[in-house]
């Protein structure tokens, strides 16, 4: 009877193993996380004018929550911010490299002063 209910606990595990495996979730964008280094690199090439701060449209294609890395709602966003966002995944990793992002040419015109 033990040897019964060893395998019938087994085949248990043997099912809900896999079943949890495929419930549990990762973090979002982690697997994307960019190092401090690549995040430097990544704000070099976005702000190539210089000018300290970078619009929605020249982030977007790098900055995958522009809202959430907005930490001041003032539209625009500042190294810190960049980089706390990057920090928080919320930079793209093709970002660093500068293949696949639009804006990350940093030639983007300026958005329109309000």
């Amino acid at each position: 009877m033990r040897i019964v209910a060893s395998l019938a606990a087994a085949a248990a595990l043997a099912i809900a193993v896999p079943a949890f495996a495929q419930t549990t979730t990762m973090p979002k964008n982690s697997a994307t996380k960019m190092s401090q280094a690549e995040c430097k690199a990544a704000w070099t090439k976005l702000d190539a004018s210089k000018t300290g701060s970078v619009s929605q449209i020249q982030a977007q294609g790098v900055v995958t929550d522009f809202k959430a890395a907005d930490a001041n709602n003032d539209g625009k966003l500042t190294q810190v911010e960049f980089m706390a966002a990057c920090d928080k995944g919320l930079v793209t990793a093709s970002a660093a490299t500068g293949s696949g992002g639009r804006g990350i040419t940093g030639s983007e015109p300026a958005s329109p002063k309000k």
